[in-house]
């Protein structure tokens, strides 16, 4: 029903929806959020709404509240939120910890050892053996998805129109080391994007300055370019073909609802209903 609108669209959606339906809106970015949230909200106060994509989101929810329409809120994606100036404020809308839903769903507990343990047994996964422990597999994929993260950060910074959606970052995974090689990541990342002009050596060289004065590298990693490099990591390690849907499909079925509840999106959509979170949430 909603896939494909313009912002404009969907607003004209949640308008006619409205006529039959008295609950709150809660526009999500996509049927990822959607398989994580849907089953812990409150079903007799809510019912999502996906946006398919920021940018639509944005658009539909600046109309929302430019018009006063009540009823609805929204949990999107952090992005680059306090990097990047742009993004749409307002306390109707609530971020994910990390960068992205899924983001925030690999940096909880006992995610990466879910899925290792029901797709990698075969293959000599077991969890108390060297390189098994979700620690560290946790910094060997972000050790892998952290680089492609910063060249999309200043790529957005700078407008350098390099096309980084859907990066195939198992093609720039030096297999030997488990590590991206940058000089391809580079080369990759400029290739396949027609708009793009930038100078390699000098699109290198900003990569290099910038990911050496960041502390926190899980910041800068998607929750895709980390499911991908789990899709490496197991077929390296465990000689398991899993594909990077399959990774973010099981790590979503993970979150149980005490996990959904360390989130931030848990407590922070509690201050819409003067911090009650039961007004959102099963409870």
């Amino acid at each position: 029903m909603f896939s494909e609108l313009t912002g404009e669209e969907l607003y004209a959606e949640m308008i006619m929806q409205r006529t039959n339906d008295a609950r709150n809106f809660l526009v999500v970015e996509g049927d990822g959020d959607i398989a994580v949230i849907d089953r812990y909200l409150a079903q007799d106060r809510f019912t999502v709404i996906p946006a398919h994509g920021k940018k639509t989101a944005h658009e539909a929810l600046a109309l929302v509240f430019a018009d006063n329409f009540s009823g609805v809120y929204s949990i999107l994606d952090r992005d680059w939120l306090e990097l990047i100036p742009g993004d749409l404020r307002d306390a109707r809308i609530v971020h994910t910890d990390s960068y992205d839903l899924d983001m925030s769903i690999f940096l909880l507990s006992d995610i990466y050892v879910s899925v290792a343990s029901s797709y990698c047994i075969k293959g000599g996964y077991r969890v108390s053996q060297l390189g098994c422990s979700e620690e560290e597999i946790r910094k060997a994929c972000v050790t892998m998805a952290f680089p492609v993260g910063v060249l999309r950060f200043i790529s957005e910074r700078d407008r350098l129109e390099l096309r980084m959606r859907d990066f195939p970052l198992h093609e720039v995974v030096d297999r030997s080391n488990l590590k991206v090689d940058i000089d391809l990541l580079v080369s990759t990342a400029i290739g396949r994007s027609k708009k793009a002009s930038a100078n390699p050596q000098g699109v290198k060289n900003a990569l290099q300055v910038e990911m050496a004065g960041i502390s926190d590298e899980a910041r800068y990693c998607s929750g895709h370019d980390i499911a991908r490099a789990f899709s490496v990591l197991i077929k390296e390690r465990w000689s398991t073909i899993m594909s990077t849907d399959s990774v973010e499909r099981t790590a979503r079925a993970a979150v149980s609802w005490e996990k959904l509840k360390s989130l931030s999106i848990y407590s922070d959509s509690a201050r819409w209903f003067s911090g009650d979170t039961r007004m959102v949430w099963i409870g």
